[in-house]
């Protein structure tokens, strides 16, 4: 999934590579360098600063990382199965996990760290959320790091989240919706659903994702799970229409993709949160992460202001998880071990999520404090959540009758379940499997849409 990128980010990474080509050409010992490709700006400021200095005390030994990044997990996909890249961690998405599993370009990871010979080493490993575990109470409704019946053996949940509508709160463009009479903006979003980002009311006003896989995403959604649509199929699930690629659904769902082009502002990749905030468009297909970062920090970051709100409708969405792996042709798997454990180390997955804005898959009681210390109301209010879906209702900080309580105020309430989202919007998601033979008919579909 696409994050926060800034131009300072930018700047650092063409510094060194122009200031250090000794170091970023790899020029330096192999085991010197830890080479991570991940999305952009997908870390915690200093966090890798943090790690060079923790593989020194667990070692002796200095390491250097070089952090490249990619916007699609196709170009990463590319990387390393066509060009055999020594990257020694990548942070794929979900589905393609389970496709490197299937390609054997994934190594198994670690499973004693006393193997190194650097003496006892602790492991954050088992901090993972049991969401993200195999079972019924998964996450994700498949085991997508599965092998031999066993679960983690090549992965690492990093960060989760889902897909939506982040809009603008002081739009009254929908009071010249032909879908009817609504109250207020909220009123008219969650009661019309996907739909609303084809309202031609909102002319130019939205913004649709750059990416074939998310703004197809909710084309099928829209286009077979919601009323307004002329192909509704009440009777499919959110998975089943999400992941329908036949003929006859591309040519469904192409339908409406062409007929909302000529009233949407564009496809953006990074820009239409800063958008919404600028008052240059009312609504964008966001992801969860980039909703909370909009609705809080990027808004002190360009010093404009402006009440907005973040739904996942209804008839359904996409939910996805990034985890940490290693590929294959890494050239330095030990180093990339201890980067993983390193993550899931309680206070640097707070870190992480603190500056990213999505769903740490870490679930410690150090996680709890952070949720309450950052979002718990002083009072008790109408607007009390139940997160032992998340930690798990046996851990040690679940009340008698297993729960694990936050109290959040109604001004704070849905950037929170952006991050936090609640079971209910789990069950209505599903996962967007990998297009497999179909990948083809998909990419010409897009370059038709596009065109």
């Amino acid at each position: 999934m696409k994050k926060k990128i800034t131009a300072l980010a930018i700047l650092t990474v063409m510094t060194l590579a122009l200031a250090c080509p000794f170091i970023l050409a790899g020029c330096a010992p192999r085991d010197e360098i830890l080479k991570v490709y991940n999305w952009s700006e997908y870390i915690g400021e200093d966090v890798i600063e943090q790690f060079e200095e923790y593989y020194r005390e667990i070692t002796g030994k200095n390491i250097k990382v070089k952090y490249d990044m990619f916007d699609e997990n196709e170009l990463m996909y590319a990387q390393i199965k066509t060009t055999k890249a020594d990257y020694d961690v990548i942070c794929p998405s979900d589905y393609m996990v389970e496709k490197m599993i299937k390609e054997n370009l994934l190594l198994k990871l670690q499973s004693d760290f006393s193997e190194y010979g650097y003496g006892e080493i602790e492991d954050y490993r088992d901090t993972i959320s049991p969401l993200f575990t195999s079972g019924e109470n998964s996450y994700f409704k498949y085991d997508y790091d599965e092998a031999s019946g066993e679960y983690n053996l090549y992965s690492r949940t990093y960060m989760t989240g889902t897909l939506g509508i982040l809009y603008a709160n002081d739009s009254e463009l929908y009071k010249n919706s032909a879908y009817g009479e609504y109250s207020s903006m909220s009123d008219y979003v969650e009661s019309n659903g996907w739909a609303v980002l084809w309202d031609k009311a909102f002319d130019q006003r939205i913004m649709m994702k750059n990416s074939l896989r998310d703004t197809y995403a909710i084309g099928a959604i829209y286009t077979l799970l919601n009323e307004k649509s002329k192909y509704y199929s009440p009777d499919l699930s959110p998975s089943a229409a999400l992941n329908a690629t036949d003929d006859e659904s591309i040519k469904k769902i192409k339908e409406y993709l062409i007929l909302q082009k000529p009233f949407i502002c564009g496809y953006e990749n990074d820009e239409g949160k800063e958008m919404i905030i600028q008052d240059d468009i009312d609504m964008t297909l966001q992801w969860a992460g980039d909703a909370v970062y909009a609705m809080s920090d990027l808004q002190d970051e360009i010093g404009k202001s402006r009440d907005m709100s973040y739904f996942v409708p209804y008839e359904g969405s996409n939910i996805f998880s990034d985890a940490w792996c290693i590929p294959k042709y890494s050239g330095n798997p030990v180093a990339a071990n201890l980067w993983i454990n390193f993550m899931c180390r309680p206070d640097i997955a707070i870190e992480n999520m603190d500056y990213i804005g999505y769903t740490t898959g870490v679930a410690t009681e150090e996680v709890y404090d952070y949720i309450i210390e950052n979002w718990a109301s002083e009072e008790e209010t109408e607007y009390c959540v139940d997160l032992s879906y998340f930690f798990g209702s046996d851990c040690d900080f679940a009340d008698e009758e297993g729960r694990v309580l936050v109290y959040v105020s109604e001004e704070d309430y849905n950037a929170f379940e952006a991050q936090f989202f609640s079971p209910e919007v789990i069950e209505r998601c599903a996962v967007m499997l990998d297009f497999g033979e179909r990948t083809s008919a998909m990419n010409r579909m897009w370059r038709s849409v596009k065109a």
